[in-house]
């Protein structure tokens, strides 16, 4: 790994975009919403007091049993949603995920992760042009590792048209969608399969990957944070995480601009760990420069174009 620099001292300046005011606003949404309760109508408080009282059955449950359970219709839960800023029922529960990060003690944080489909459905033109970028960097790897989640499974739905490449995943749905794809060897690691996700991981793993050596890890993040640096909701996805790392020349992030300054998750690894992040135009530029003060490339990509912003480069010089 690259020799670490010195950390800066202050913490990156707030967003000045659309997403980041959204964010902004949810910083502190477990406090709205429990002050809200009875204070707005009466469909929106019985939805805010079910929410509180069990806020795993939130995260988690169908939006019909959410309905039944808090005595409302279920376009009221999504009218709820967006009264806090969110596009929708997924989005906002991404960021109550975040919120209830800052509060549980570690060892629930694998509880209240958001579910694959939630993820799925947000930011996806960001995850398209950041996956479609990102396949087009692969020059000389003749090896790499693909990590889980929505991006990294959009991410390889774009390897059609790459060379050959001995490809290792741990995700089922990745090893699927690869399918298609002859030119490239795909290998499956030893482990435990999880079901909710579709993933393998576990100890077996772990001693699988100690044998093997790839070029390139292509490696998504629930947060990025400054002094955190990556983390994850789930610490067995945060260990097969590391330990990917350690078998890998070079780390790629793939990461939309919602998963930066968020702490308080299961820490995979320090940002100086990371040879480049791959991100959309809506990042923050002060916080971009601050981390490419630590030697960190980060590439902006334009969700409309999906090109590289050369005009961001630019405006940081």
């Amino acid at each position: 790994m690259r020799k670490e620099k010195q950390r800066p001292g202050g913490a990156a300046a707030p967003q000045s975009t659309e997403d980041a005011r959204v964010r902004a606003d949810t910083r502190d949404l477990l406090e709205k919403l429990r002050a809200d309760i009875g204070k707005l109508s009466k469909a929106f408080s019985r939805i805010g007091s079910y929410l509180v009282a069990d806020p795993d059955s939130f995260m988690h449950a169908p939006l019909r049993t959410i309905a039944a359970g808090a005595g409302v219709s279920e376009p009221s839960i999504v009218r709820y949603c967006k009264h806090y800023g969110c596009k929708g029922v997924p989005e906002f529960r991404i960021e109550l995920a975040k919120a209830l990060a800052r509060e549980l003690p570690e060892f629930r944080l694998n509880l209240i992760a958001p579910s694959v489909s939630d993820r799925e459905q947000v930011n996806v033109n960001k995850k398209r042009s950041i996956a479609r970028y990102a396949a087009g960097l692969i020059e000389r790897e003749r090896s790499i590792i693909i990590d889980s989640g929505s991006t990294l499974r959009t991410f390889a739905t774009q390897l059609g048209e790459t060379r050959g490449l001995s490809i290792l995943t741990a995700d089922l749905e990745i090893v699927n969608l690869l399918r298609q794809y002859k030119q490239h060897e795909v290998i499956v690691p030893a482990g435990t399969v999880r079901y909710d996700t579709m993933t393998i991981g576990g100890r077996f793993l772990e001693r699988f990957l100690s044998e093997l050596h790839f070029d390139t890890f292509f490696l998504g993040a629930d947060a990025i944070d400054l002094r955190m640096g990556l983390s994850t909701f789930n610490e067995e996805e945060a260990q097969k995480n590391a330990t990917m790392i350690r078998a890998s020349d070079r780390v790629v992030v793939l990461a939309d601009s919602s998963k930066f300054g968020t702490p308080s998750l299961h820490r995979i690894c320090d940002i100086r760990n990371v040879h480049m992040i791959i991100t959309d135009t809506d990042v923050d530029a002060t916080l971009v420069q601050q981390i490419e003060e630590l030697g960190v490339a980060v590439h902006c990509v334009e969700p409309s174009t999906g090109s590289r912003s050369i005009a961001r480069r630019k405006a940081r010089r």
